[in-house]
């Protein structure tokens, strides 16, 4: 396994003085084999359902469909399709690749639907919208009370999860907070999501650095089940300022020697971003078919962490050729030399740093893979025309809320909307807190909620025995 010059800098100067805040030490021996498979038959959609699933961007792009186009990339569903890595080449790190069948060919795309897609838009009771001063009010409701893996996390994956599995990868690494949806999602979607119509998942070695939040009593449960679907986890107190690539660096010290794949925190790359641009398109499907508005949404509301949920929908609008405001909500800042060393940014707020790194890296892989749609001027658009970042409403901090935010989730609760205190709380006071300066007045309003509430401690700690 190796990391960049850059990672190991940033590694160096971040993640240094926190090696000794390890609480599960990692150990340079052979790894175990993977915890035996509970019975997760009642977690994953009927195949039947998964292949009547389609691709959005293909009706906007029938290209992207089309195996006998000779512009732009093929996106394949692997579960659909008999079409295998055998006869590619390669190109790019393993998970963020594509493959050619020569140096000349176009960009194959690996896909797998993973989840099923149903109409999640959801109108809220006049007891909320009538706090908020806008023309309408949507709610997008990336949520399932049935399903584990489902959502804003699953559309990443479904392109991520594929391309470790064209790319060969056996030992896989990732990091994030114990609380983080991309750790309890990526682990589970690692072992039972059907990536080739024959009931084969993933299911690599996987290792996980997980850091404790400050201030926030470690969801002991949820660790225990994590525990129970990968072969290692490594326990960190993050008592410094560990982030983007300095993490990456810092967690990849704990991972096992033989690991041939780092997963981004968040699962969050240029290939995983177009899970995101495609849900736009989806998005639009579905506001034809509820026939709710005449025209596309004025103002976006989603959180923003790792980014690409964030530029996807950027790029969707993009796309879409919408004059859509995306507006992201930032769940943390950092320091400015922690801004310096992993974005190049000092001056510019954490997170919304991150959105714009990846934006840059992702319009150049989709002009380099020549995806329709995206103009030459697509980065200056994103950034000056379409972005709108909110790093004030994180506060207090990572995972912590005001009083007064607490309230607001019991009400949306019973509203029929659940939200969680790292990421959509966050967005929603952003919402507020806009519609209280008359900006929203006449908008049409989209809030993205990217929070499956789906309650993982029951089924899965009784499947535990």
């Amino acid at each position: 396994m190796s990391l960049s010059r850059r990672k190991f800098v940033q590694g160096a100067i971040l993640g240094g003085a926190a090696l000794s805040a390890v609480g599960v030490s990692q150990g340079r021996r052979p790894m175990p084999p993977l915890p035996p498979v509970a019975d997760f038959s009642g977690f994953t959609p009927p195949l039947a359902e998964l292949n009547s699933q389609s691709l959005a961007l293909g009706k906007l792009f029938p290209s992207l469909l089309d195996p006998d186009a000779t512009e732009g990339p093929f996106i394949v569903n692997t579960l659909s399709s008999k079409e295998s890595p055998a006869g590619f080449v390669r190109r790019g790190e393993r998970g963020n690749s594509v493959f050619l069948r020569r140096a000349d060919a176009r960009a194959t795309i690996p896909w797998a639907p993973i989840f099923v897609r149903e109409n999640n838009l959801l109108r809220l009771p006049p007891s909320v919208t009538r706090q908020i001063d806008c023309a309408d009010l949507l709610v997008m409701n990336e949520s399932s009370t049935r399903y584990p893996v489902f959502g804003n996390k699953a559309r990443k994956y479904e392109f991520l999860l594929p391309n470790l599995k064209w790319s060969g990868s056996e030992r896989l690494g990732t990091m994030g907070a114990v609380s983080s949806n991309h750790a309890m999602q990526f682990a589970l979607a690692n072992r039972i999501s059907d990536l080739t119509g024959d009931r084969q998942p993933l299911n690599c070695g996987l290792n996980m650095v997980l850091f404790e939040v400050p201030g926030v009593p470690t969801d002991l449960a949820r660790l225990a089940i994590l525990r129970s679907l990968v072969q290692h986890i490594s326990l960190a107190e993050n008592d410094v300022e560990l982030a983007g690539e300095a993490a990456y660096a810092y967690g990849a010290h704990w991972l096992h020697p033989d690991t041939d794949s780092l997963i981004p925190p968040g699962g969050s790359n240029e290939v995983s971003a177009l899970g995101h641009m495609n849900v736009i398109a989806e998005l639009a499907q579905s506001l034809d078919a509820a026939q709710v508005w005449h025209a596309p949404p004025d103002v976006i509301f989603v959180p923003m962490g790792s980014g690409s949920t964030v530029l996807g929908l950027l790029l969707g609008v993009h796309l879409m050729g919408w004059n859509t405001k995306v507006v992201g909500v930032a769940d943390q800042d950092k320091s400015p030399l922690t801004r310096w060393v992993v974005n190049r940014q000092p001056s510019v707020p954490f997170v919304e740093g991150n959105v714009t790194q990846l934006a840059r890296s992702t319009v150049d892989w989709l002009h380099k893979i020549r995806f329709p749609g995206i103009s030459p001027d697509a980065i200056r658009v994103l950034q000056h025309e379409s972005f709108v970042p909110d790093s004030s409403s994180w506060k207090p901090g990572y995972g912590l809320i005001e009083p007064a935010d607490g309230e607001r989730a019991k009400e949306l609760k019973e509203a029929g909307l659940s939200l969680d205190p790292v990421f959509t709380l966050k967005a929603w006071r952003s919402l507020l807190t806009m519609s209280q300066t008359g900006a929203l007045r006449t908008k049409r309003v989209l809030f993205w909620n990217t929070f499956n509430s789906f309650d993982y401690a029951p089924p899965l700690l009784s499947s535990l025995g």
